[in-house]
């Protein structure tokens, strides 16, 4: 059976580099990935899938189903972009101003698509169902919740959902996962300040926000550190602030001030003790300022909690679907966060790390460019999970 899905997924490799570098080039925000969607849709119905209608607005869903009783078992990839430009002079670069896939989504589309199409060829020896989900808006961690209100893990229901995410920390085309917690925790903060304004020739006559935020920021930095020097790893924490806003004119001092940020943590203890340590600092050094503060935690993104048996289930199809080294057991947690974190909380999951090369450019940043040569790893592992979790006698 290996060997009939590795020249399968050989089959699919050259259009799935050139599909690749379509959907880069199209690269949507949160909500808005129409073009994107569009193509999936097109793809799919060149695989022979239908797509059921849209839901969380862009969200596209389909079914294959098996020849033999099994389990379901669902894949899902997410659609949306960063909005930043991208900066890699790539002949397939973005043609969306603002707009990059800057963080490999890209990829992950052509992944499960390509693997769905491996497991719709593959069907008569398919148990089960396989459940393929694109879904949008991870990027603002509000995507797999939208998905899951609107019915994503009902009818039919998966047992267990499996992901991969790009990775630069890793040789270009390795897989590697772990059980247990992946991902941090993440909530998105805003700060608002209100002081009092006036003209920049008397700042003694006003109380200047801006101020205020300039040592709320050293503040986050120094906690960012203590946060990231505690020798208990599952204690540590990570507080960065990413939008400051303030005034609108360089002579004049202005009424308001404003912050935004995350705070990102690995249990919910910690999580708990960062947030009152973040609000009491904010609060102390608004005091000291005379501006008064309003606090908001805007969003909440769980850690991703890989299920022990589904790891398991990686290790035995990475060893026998692809070549000797090409996958690791991942060390250590990341403080970075991925919405599948919801699907974990509701059904077993497990999310893979695909490796991008070590020498890659870091993920959210202008110059990154998915690895087109760990496609293939990536169909692989994602299409023979999907063929080992569907088996009746997989149990979780």
């Amino acid at each position: 059976m290996k060997e009939i899905i590795r020249k399968e997924v050989e089959k699919v490799l050259h259009p799935a580099v050139e599909l690749r570098h379509r959907l880069h080039e199209i690269p949507e925000g949160s909500f808005c990935e129409e073009k994107t969607a569009n193509l999936i849709i097109e793809e799919l119905h060149k695989i022979g899938l239908s797509a059921e209608k849209r839901i969380a607005r862009t969200g596209i869903i389909t079914v294959i189903h098996g020849k033999r009783p099994g389990n379901v078992v669902a894949l899902r990839a997410d659609m949306d972009a960063i909005a930043i430009d991208e900066h890699t002079s790539k002949p397939y670069a973005s043609l969306h101003k603002g707009f990059s896939h800057g963080c490999g989504h890209d990829g992950h589309i052509v992944c499960v698509l390509k693997a769905a199409q491996v497991l719709f060829t593959l069907r008569e020896y398919l148990a089960g169902a396989v459940k393929i989900i694109f879904q949008p808006a991870e990027e603002i961690g509000s995507g797999a919740k939208a998905m899951i209100e609107e019915g994503a893990l009902d009818n039919p229901s998966p047992s267990a959902i499996i992901a991969l995410h790009s990775w630069t920390y890793l040789g270009c085309g390795i897989v590697a996962s772990k059980p247990g917690i992946v991902t941090a925790i993440n909530d998105h903060f805003l700060v608002t300040l209100k002081g009092k304004g006036g003209h920049g020739a008397r700042p003694q006559e006003c109380i200047n926000p801006i101020v205020c935020a300039s040592r709320i920021v050293q503040k986050v930095n120094d906690l960012m550190k203590e946060g990231m020097s505690l020798n208990n790893v599952d204690s540590q924490y990570v507080i960065s602030i990413g939008k400051i806003h303030g005034g609108t004119q360089a002579n004049v001092i202005p009424d308001d001030a404003a912050l935004e940020g995350t705070i990102r943590s690995k249990n919910i203890e910690s999580r708990e003790n960062i947030m009152d340590i973040f609000k009491k600092a904010v609060r102390d050094i608004c005091i000291q300022e005379s501006v008064e503060a309003v606090i908001e935690f805007r969003k909440y993104c769980p850690s991703v909690n890989n299920h022990p048996v589904l790891y398991e289930l990686f290790e035995k199809v990475a060893d026998d679907l692809l070549p000797s080294g090409t996958w690791q057991r991942l060390a250590d947690s990341s403080m970075g966060s991925e919405d599948f974190g919801f699907y974990t909380q509701k059904i077993p999951g497990l999310l893979i790390r695909l490796g991008m090369g070590e020498s890659s450019p870091p993920l959210h940043t202008s110059s990154f460019d998915f690895c087109d040569d760990a496609l293939g790893a990536g169909i692989t592992i994602l299409a023979g999970m999907a063929m080992k979790a569907s088996e009746r006698d997989f149990a979780i």
